[in-house]
C-alpha cells in the first residue's frame, strides 16, 4: 500500500521548537482525542540540543475541518510519507497511547523502506503489539458512554466534559481515533527485531497490564526499559511531567 497524505506536510508537522542545529529532532505523536497542542509545555523544558516537531493528525487543532483517519494502516502510511523528508538526520519518536500505535507503526515502515531508524523509540500508556483492546467497540459506544469513559481516564478537564457545544467538536474525532485504535490491535504492524532500543513509559494507576506494557519488550534487539510514574492514563501531563521528561531527556542523551 503506498497512500500519500492529503495534506500538504506543513500541515501535519507542528515545529514546537525549531532548532535546525541541534544534534536530535524529536518526533511526538499526540494520542486520541488530542493534538500536537499537547507536548507544548516540553518546548522549554527539553535541552536546548533538541529539536521538538509534533504530528497533527487532520481532524482537530488547525485541521478540525478535515474528515479524521480511521484506518490505522493509512495513518501509519500517510504519516509515514510526510515525515520521511524529515528523517535525514538523527531523531527519535515519542509517542502516547494512540500516538505510541502510530510511532511504532512509522518505525516498521521506515525499517521495511531501509530509511534511517530512530535513535530510540519512546512509548508511553501504550500497550504492546498483539494487545488486546481494553475498551473494544468504543467508536459505536454513546455520547454518554464516551464522555464517562474519558471522566474515569482523566486528562480531560470537567468543564470540558459539561460543555455541549465542545463535546459536539471533540467527540467525533475521538471516536474515529478510537477506530484507528483498534485496527492497531487487530492487526499491529509486525516483522523482525527492530534495531531500535525501545522505552516503555506507564502510569502506575493506568488499566494497562504489565503483561501487555512487557510485549514492547519483543519488538527490539537492541534493548529496551519500563518505568512506571505515579498517575493514570495521562500521567504525563500531570505531577509526573517533570519525571517523565526528565526520564525522556536520559534516554535521549
Amino acid at each position: 500500500m503506498s497512500l500519500q497524505p492529503t495534506s500538504p506536510a506543513d500541515a501535519w508537522v507542528r515545529p514546537l521548537v525549531a532548532r535546525p542545529q541541534a544534534r536530535l529532532r524529536l518526533i511526538c505523536f499526540h494520542p486520541a482525542g488530542a493534538g500536537a497542542y499537547l507536548y507544548r509545555t516540553w518546548a522549554k523544558l527539553l535541552p536546548a540540543d533538541i529539536e521538538l516537531l509534533a504530528v497533527q493528525l487532520p481532524g482537530r487543532e488547525a485541521r478540525l475541518a478535515e474528515p479524521c483517519l480511521t484506518d490505522y494502516q493509512e495513518a501509519v502510511e500517510q504519516t509515514y510519507a510526510v515525515l520521511r523528508p524529515l528523517l535525514d538526520r538523527p531523531y527519535a519518536f515519542f509517542g502516547h497511547s494512540m500516538g505510541g500505535m502510530l510511532a511504532y507503526g512509522v518505525t516498521r515502515r521506515a525499517a521495511e523502506q531501509g530509511d534511517r531508524l530512530p535513535s530510540r523509540l519512546l512509548v508511553s500508556g501504550c500497550p504492546g503489539p498483539g494487545s488486546a483492546s481494553r475498551r473494544p467497540g468504543r467508536e459505536g459506544w454513546s455520547d454518554a458512554e464516551l464522555i464517562e469513559d474519558l471522566r474515569e481516564m482523566g486528562g480531560t478537564p470537567e468543564e470540558v466534559l459539561s460543555q455541549p457545544d465542545l463535546l459536539e467538536l471533540i467527540l467525533p474525532t475521538l471516536r474515529a481515533d478510537f477506530a484507528l485504535c483498534a485496527g492497531y490491535h487487530a492487526a499491529p504492524p509486525v516483522g523482525p527485531a527492530l534495531d531500535v532500543p525501545v522505552s516503555v513509559l506507564a502510569g502506575v494507576d493506568d488499566t494497562i497490564t504489565e503483561a501487555d506494557l512487557e510485549r514492547w519488550m519483543a519488538v527490539t534487539r537492541a534493548g529496551s526499559s519500563l518505568r512506571m510514574f505515579p498517575g493514570g492514563h495521562f500521567f504525563l501531563t500531570g505531577e509526573s511531567q517533570d519525571q517523565v521528561l526528565a526520564a525522556v531527556t536520559a534516554d535521549l542523551a
